[in-house]
């Protein structure tokens, strides 16, 4: 009995105590909470809070004509590509061409240089040559206007004309907005490399994040540098071609020209016989030893029924009028 009354006085001082401030002591005594899930690597929250914030920033600021979209509309990025082809004496070709590569090359490698050239046929009828040049649009305007006149001293003519042109807008826009999100990042990141977490695994986290977002920066700045040189240097291409003269557009020509190919023709019909012999000659080889062996089985064959046959009786001998009778 008297250990009821005990108990009941001691839960009297706990209540009480619970009523009267005893709430540190009860949360202490509490059980801990849950343990939380593990935290993202240092590196993965840098970047997806880059990545977040990046693009809706970067697109004003890389826009062309800064960020108006009415201006960035009226800047285009355009590259232009020509090309033009050009009648002229053979006698003239290279001069022709070497005109040109000079004119370019006066102008200085800022405004015009060449990057290819190649001729072929010197001389001849079917010669013929091009020339590749990358000028800036103001030097290539002025060059095309007076390229007709330029061609009056060598006797040419300008015979076919194209001009291309690729819209490279979107993307430089698109590209220098990802440079400047992995330039945000990067910032991100060496701040976050400044702090030097106390787990080595996240240094080293933010370390690989960091060379990798780097690489990236620098694949990003040479697209973009590409990009821009084709825009402020356009591509001419020149093609020379054979101009025949009065002489040689004659109603004889067709004829000359099938004489001066009738031995090259007649030599590649026979290469290209020679050519099938030796890819058919083992085929020929194995064909004919099976068509000879056949052949062979076949007469062995029929040797082996003639002696297998009996012999066929003699014919009666002839007399003066006829087959004698026979005796009995």
């Amino acid at each position: 009995m008297l250990r009821h009354f005990v108990a009941a006085g001691l839960a009297a001082v706990s209540l009480a105590a619970c009523g009267n401030g005893g709430n540190a002591r009860y949360e202490a005594a509490a059980p801990p909470p849950p343990p939380e899930s593990a935290p993202m690597p240092v590196a993965s929250i840098a970047a997806k809070a880059a990545y977040d914030q990046a693009p809706r920033q970067t697109i004003d600021q890389q826009s062309p004509g800064g960020g108006d979209s009415a201006q960035a509309s009226d800047d285009r990025q355009i590259a232009y590509t020509y090309s033009r082809t050009l009648e002229v004496p053979t006698k003239r070709m290279q001069d022709l061409m070497d005109a040109n590569r000079a004119a370019c090359e006066a102008a200085g490698p800022a405004k015009c240089y060449v990057s290819n050239s190649q001729i072929s046929g010197l001389g001849g009828d079917n010669s013929s040559g091009m020339l590749e040049l990358h000028a800036t649009p103001d030097w290539l305007k002025t060059f095309l206007d007076g390229l007709p006149e330029s061609l009056k001293p060598f006797d040419a003519l300008l015979d076919a004309s194209n001009t291309s042109s690729e819209d490279l807008t979107v993307q430089i826009v698109d590209t220098s907005a990802r440079l400047n999100s992995s330039k945000m990042l990067r910032e991100r990141l060496n701040g976050l490399l400044k702090d030097r977490p106390g787990k080595l695994s996240d240094l080293l986290d933010i370390e690989r994040e960091l060379a990798r977002v780097q690489a990236e920066i620098d694949s990003t700045e040479s697209v973009i540098a590409a990009l821009k040189a084709r825009v402020a240097m356009s591509t001419l291409t020149l093609n020379y071609e054979a101009r025949y003269t009065a002489v040689s557009r004659s109603i004889w020509r067709p004829l000359a020209d099938a004489f001066s190919g009738f031995l090259p023709n007649l030599v590649s019909s026979l290469a290209a016989v020679i050519e099938f012999i030796s890819y058919a000659l083992l085929w020929i080889v194995l064909l004919a030893g099976l068509v000879w062996g056949g052949l062979a089985l076949l007469r062995r064959r029929a040797r082996a029924r003639d002696r297998r046959r009996p012999p066929a009786d003699p014919p009666p001998p002839l007399g003066p009028k006829g087959p004698r009778p026979v005796e009995t």
